[in-house]
């Protein structure tokens, strides 16, 4: 980890292979983001938003809850039946915390695999549903694609910078209920590449 990265108390730094593990299972890291889109929810209510029985949502939800990525909260509607769950916090990680191992090293990858499948899945569905969103949405979204010439503590100055935004949006948004509010996803990625 570079000097500039700060880990927020809300960010759970992942260091154990069990906990990237999982992670790294596709189901379980879109109830993990659904779990953030929403203050907590049952596993039915899952269920409906992945499209997964609620049988299978339990046991990925224990599952996360194990790592200690969610957990059981308050029930919100006061019926003692069901079990509510919240996102306990954002993650970290840093591939080269596991690349001492052989089975660290494969399992940062493929964490890292579902979860750039799991954002490109989130960026194609909404090009295709774009239009139904209405054009105060089609009009707000935005894409960019910069190419500049970085150091690598440049670089991590940038992703420091730009999370800031991104967290200082988020507090805007928790102190505006507005009704005009949908779940946005941001996606920021830098890294090296051939030109």
């Amino acid at each position: 980890m570079t000097e500039n990265r700060k880990t927020r108390d809300d960010i759970k730094r992942v260091s154990t292979l069990p906990e990237l593990k999982a992670l790294s299972h596709p189901t379980r890291l879109r109830l993990l983001h659904a779990l953030k889109a929403h203050d907590s929810l049952t596993a039915t209510q899952l269920g409906e938003i992945v499209e997964e029985s609620p049988a299978s949502v339990s046991y990925h939800v224990n599952q996360l809850a194990a790592s200690g990525f969610v957990e059981e909260t308050d029930n919100a509607s006061g019926d003692g039946r069901q079990r509510w769950w919240r996102a306990a916090h954002g993650i970290s990680w840093f591939p080269t915390d596991f690349s001492d191992s052989p089975h660290g090293a494969t399992a940062a990858e493929a964490a890292k695999a579902v979860m750039l499948e799991h954002q490109w899945s989130r960026l194609m569905e909404y090009g295709r549903t774009a239009t139904s969103w209405g054009p105060d949405w089609t009009d707000a979204t935005f894409s960019a694609d910069n190419v500049l010439r970085l150091t690598p503590s440049q670089t991590d100055a940038l992703g420091v910078e730009l999370l800031e935004v991104v967290e200082r949006y988020r507090s805007v948004a928790a102190a505006e209920e507005s009704q005009d509010a949908a779940v946005v996803m941001v996606l920021l990625h830098g890294f090296p590449t051939q030109t």
